[in-house]
């Protein structure tokens, strides 16, 4: 079975990563926690035994800056959230691969057996989805192209979930356990290790 984990991530450039955050904590440290959001998810996608596509939203990083655990490199397209998920399972469905699964890069709590778990699933269930509790969802896989999934969506508002869940009936997807993305001061303040980290950073941008 050819399994594949696709990662979307913001290029790391100040002023332009975590821009809900950066509004109560600034530019610069905005940017310092999304970079440690990154570390945190390679670390953690490192023990997975399948191949792995780390999508850049714009430029990608000059080859002494990547990692030997990443399969892909590769650059999103498309106008908006949707357009730009689609493209990349598309790519991923040519390439030949049966399993896919996407995720960001916004997760503190991410685990690896999550990852596994949502790549077991997928050998009885079309769809594995992992609800986020802004109303969107951190995970998504699939066992073939699907769509309607990308499509009428309002990407960044908490009706993602459900409207998801809507275009899947009467499929019943795998359901993950709800996990929160790192997008608001409020998200970090929930994990004290985390608001550890910020209060360390200088106060810059």
């Amino acid at each position: 079975m050819k399994q594949l984990l696709l990662i979307f991530t913001k290029t790391p450039e100040l002023g332009q990563v975590k821009t809900r955050l950066a509004q109560a904590v600034g530019n610069y440290r905005a940017l310092a926690i999304h970079l440690l959001l990154v570390e945190k998810t390679l670390e953690v996608v490192h023990p997975l035994s399948v191949h792995k596509a780390l999508f850049y939203s714009t430029a990608l990083p000059p080859k002494t800056e990547r990692h030997p655990e990443i399969t892909y490199y590769q650059q999103q397209h498309g106008s908006n959230l949707g357009e730009r998920m689609q493209a990349a399972f598309d790519w991923g469905f040519k390439k030949g691969y049966q399993q896919i699964v996407i995720i960001g890069t916004d997760l503190w709590e991410l685990e690896t057996a999550t990852l596994q778990e949502a790549f077991t699933a997928l050998a009885s269930h079309k769809t594995v989805i992992g609800p986020a509790t802004d109303g969107g969802y951190y995970l998504l896989g699939l066992t073939q192209p699907n769509p309607k999934l990308f499509i009428d969506k309002q990407w960044g508002w908490g009706s993602v979930l459900e409207a998801t869940l809507a275009d899947l009936k009467p499929e019943k997807p795998y359901t993950l356990p709800k996990k929160t993305d790192i997008d608001y001061l409020d998200d970090l303040l929930l994990f004290p290790d985390l608001e550890q980290v910020l209060q360390r950073l200088p106060k810059q941008g």
